[in-house]
């Protein structure tokens, strides 16, 4: 699923986060927010998920370009 999506991350770092990111929405996790979300992906805090968030640039349709 996420090898849809890949070529959309120029840097290595931000393709690992967000197939991280992935991988934990699609989890059976209670609760889904960058806290969790970045714990469950071994990360001390939730700044990388929230800046992978917040650089995303969304298309039209509300896809990433």
């Amino acid at each position: 699923m996420f090898g849809l999506v890949a070529g959309r991350f120029a840097q290595v770092q931000s393709r690992r986060r967000a197939r991280l990111y992935l991988l934990g929405l699609l989890s059976g996790a209670e609760r889904k927010n960058s806290w969790t979300l970045a714990e469950q992906a071994g990360e001390l805090s939730p700044d990388g998920m929230q800046r992978l968030l917040n650089c995303l640039r969304l298309g039209r349709r509300g896809g990433a370009r």
